[in-house]
């Protein structure tokens, strides 16, 4: 059992890949899970797509350029005695200060930046002076283009330096949330899935829970080990940071199920813990049943069904604030 594991999460991901074993017992993988074998430079890999009914809540781009606007902080040397200062004078946003003698030149580069519309610009100058949870780095996503960000999530064999089996993205189509999975049916096929989900992603904005400090520093270190192109250095909008200054106090941890059940009430049934994701996919391998694979690939879904819903709600909520 893993040591990062609770006894009872272990017994019931034990009870999950006793009750999927058995009910996939005889059965084809192609028979198991719909989907179909993806060809590419790297090899083969099979690619899953399902869609879901899904209308997100979207920050309008000039409320969202209004909000950075008004906060004077975002200019160096400003900090939070000063901004009160300025505004109590008539400076009560980063526009206004273009009239002022000593701070126009820094607002005058700032106003043409946000203006470029340039989205990893624009979040890369606001996190050089926020923190990554400060709510104002959710209007960024205004700049990103409608329907643009993907969200996106793996699983692995291990904590760092071992295979991923399972790359997993999800993004807007209309009123619809398309997510695409490509799973690695043996490790031979890591190549074809990474280079594939790398294809998809492409310098798209990205949307994870703790993507930053996990998942993408991992996909790096795959893409290097099998030289496939570059390392990913999208946009990003990591909600893990976000959760946590949001319920600090509230909650009891900040683990995505944790979130998605007080926020949505959602409870989810036969999940697969992360931490079992490497057993459950070598009894796969050890036996041909694919039946320890469903519950991999049930999970997957899941988190970037909730994650998009999470950012979704996030964003809501940040507005209603604003009263836009």
């Amino acid at each position: 059992m893993p040591s990062w594991i609770y006894d009872d999460d272990y017994r019931d991901g034990i009870r999950v890949k006793k009750k999927y074993l058995e009910k996939f017992d005889g059965i084809k993988l192609e028979d198991a899970i719909s989907g179909e074998i993806l060809c590419s430079e790297q090899g083969d890999c099979f690619i899953i797509k399902n869609l879901y009914d899904f209308k997100p809540f979207r920050i309008d781009k000039e409320l969202a350029r209004k909000r950075i606007l008004s906060n004077l902080q975002l200019l160096r040397g400003i900090g939070f005695e000063n901004e009160g200062k300025l505004k109590a004078g008539g400076y009560c946003s980063i526009e206004d200060l273009l009239h002022h003698s000593k701070w126009k030149e820094q607002a005058k580069r700032f106003i043409e930046m946000l203006d470029s519309g340039d989205a990893l610009v624009i979040q890369e100058e606001m996190c050089h002076w926020l923190p990554r949870s400060h709510p104002l780095n959710l209007y960024v996503s205004a700049f990103t283009g409608k329907d643009c960000i993907k969200a996106f999530d793996i699983e692995t064999m291990g904590l760092f330096s071992r295979p991923i089996i399972l790359f997993g993205a999800a993004c807007i189509e209309g009123d619809q949330l398309c997510i695409v999975q490509y799973l690695a049916r043996n490790i031979e096929e890591e190549p074809a899935a990474l280079s594939s989900f790398c294809s998809l992603i492409g310098s798209d904005p990205l949307l994870s829970y703790n993507g930053r400090s996990f998942d993408v520093p991992y996909i790096n270190q795959r893409r290097w080990y099998y030289d496939i192109g570059d390392d990913i250095r999208n946009t990003h909008f990591d909600m893990l940071p976000f959760a946590r200054r949001a319920f600090k106090g509230t909650l009891p941890d900040t683990c995505l199920k944790t979130v998605e059940k007080y926020l949505f009430g959602h409870e989810r049934m036969d999940d697969v813990p992360g931490a079992l994701v490497p057993e459950f996919y070598e009894e796969y391998l050890k036996t041909g049943n694919p039946g320890p694979l469903v519950p991999i690939i049930e999970h997957n879904k899941q988190d970037l069904l909730m994650l998009m819903k999470i950012f979704s709600s996030f964003c809501e909520d940040e507005c209603k604030d604003e009263r836009c």
